[in-house]
Formats: C-alpha cells, structure tokens, sequence
C-alpha cells in the first residue's frame, strides 16, 4: 500500500464525502487534517480481523468486500463497499476489528485518525448527526441483505442485488442506471449465498426479459419497475 495527500476539493466525491465534512466541521481546514489515500492493490487487505482500527475509512474508487472474520477461504462476505462509501463503522473510535477487508480491484482509501474524527463531531453537531445517520444507514442496509438472503429465490436475490447497487450508484449522483461490477461472479454468489453459475443464469433470464442489459462487467437496468416486481415475487 502507498499513501498521499489528497486535495479534498479537487474529489468527485466531495459533496458526498464525509470524511471531507470531518475535515470542514474541524478548526482546521482539510490539508491540515491530513486526510490520507491509501492505495490498496488487487487482492491485498487494507486490515483484517484483530487489527486495531485507529481511522474511519471512506472508498475513493474501486471496491472493497469486507469478511466476516480472518479466514478468507471459508468467511463469507458481508459487504461490498463501493466509491463513496463508509467502510463499517465498528464502534464510535478506535477498536480491534471484526471484520477483514479486502480488494476485490486496485482502490484508494481515504482515511481520517479517530481522534480528528471525535474532535469534528464535538466542534459540529451537524458532523456528529451525519456519523448517527451513516450508522444507522449501514445497519438497515445489513438487514435488508439479511431479509434478502433468508426469505429470497435466486432470481429475486440477483434481481435486488441489481436494485440495491442501481440506487447506492444514484446516490452518489449519477442519474443514469448503470453501475460498474468490480466483484467477480463467485463474489456475487458468496455475498447472496448462490453458486457463480446460478448468478450467471440469473443475469441471463433478467438479460431475456429485457430487465437488464450485461456487458462485461458493466449492468444497465432497463425496466426498473419489473425488476422490482421480479425481486418481490410477483414475476417468477
């Protein structure tokens, strides 16, 4: 891994960065921060279970998957992290993780000490309002793969799958449904609980049914409404 400077204002993610709101909400202003990029390549942990976490972490670009727990043969995937999001937050300030965290293509991680980050959210209550509501996003957002998992077919996992990545695309400002795979097939299908090969079926029949469009690695939705009918069973 490799560290720099990173010029805040110069981000496309800036408006939606909160580490660059932890810098701003600060008496300091964001180079004196310090907000670290740290590269992490292809395959390589950014930290792994038991590692002290001393900073909050946000995605710049690729996509991080983080493992419940140590053993990346066997521990499944939690999460995808994707550019401008939050890696989990664990606890409020620094704490041995429970999770590992993985490349799953080359990506930058902007980073911001703990100690800065309690410093911000005392200083800014607005600061400290947005940590409450990113944790509590992320909590409704681990149930959600929860319901999804238990309670789904496949087709209707791979059809929310699509969903849930369309809207965290939109998210961050793009209005066009597309969004970019950076997992692999067999990523997908750990993360769903599905074999690779029932994933590829899967992006086939949504393919046939003009619900999406596959290309490589790049998925457009098509037929947002249907694939939502899809993912709620009404169209198996």
């Amino acid at each position: 891994m490799s560290e720099a400077r990173h010029d805040c204002a110069m981000c496309g993610l800036h408006r939606i960065c909160f580490p660059a709101h932890v810098a701003s909400g600060s008496d300091r202003n964001a180079n004196a921060v310090r907000i670290r990029r740290t590269r992490v390549a292809y395959g390589n942990a950014l930290y792994r279970a038991g590692d002290r976490i001393e900073s909050l972490y946000m995605v710049r670009s690729g996509c991080i998957k983080e493992l419940d727990g140590a053993d990346t043969d066997h521990d499944s995937i939690a999460n995808f992290c994707l550019p401008g999001e939050l890696l989990t937050l664990q606890s409020a300030g620094p704490a041995c993780s429970r999770t590992t965290c993985l490349a799953v293509e080359a990506s930058f991680i902007c980073a911001v000490p703990w100690h800065i980050v309690e410093e911000a959210c005392a200083a800014a209550p607005d600061v400290a309002s947005e940590l409450i509501n990113l944790i509590v996003k992320s909590g409704v957002a681990t149930r959600e793969l929860l319901t999804m998992i238990r309670s789904k077919e496949a087709l209707q996992r791979v059809a929310g799958f699509c969903l849930n990545m369309c809207a965290r695309v939109q998210w961050r400002g793009h209005p066009a449904r597309e969004f970019r795979l950076g997992m692999s097939r067999e990523e997908i299908a750990q993360y769903l609980g599905l074999r690779s090969e029932t994933i590829s079926r899967c992006f086939s029949e949504l393919a046939r049914r003009g619900l999406i469009s596959v290309r490589a690695r790049r998925v457009q939705v098509l037929a947002p409404g249907e694939l939502r009918t899809v993912f709620l069973g009404e169209g198996l």
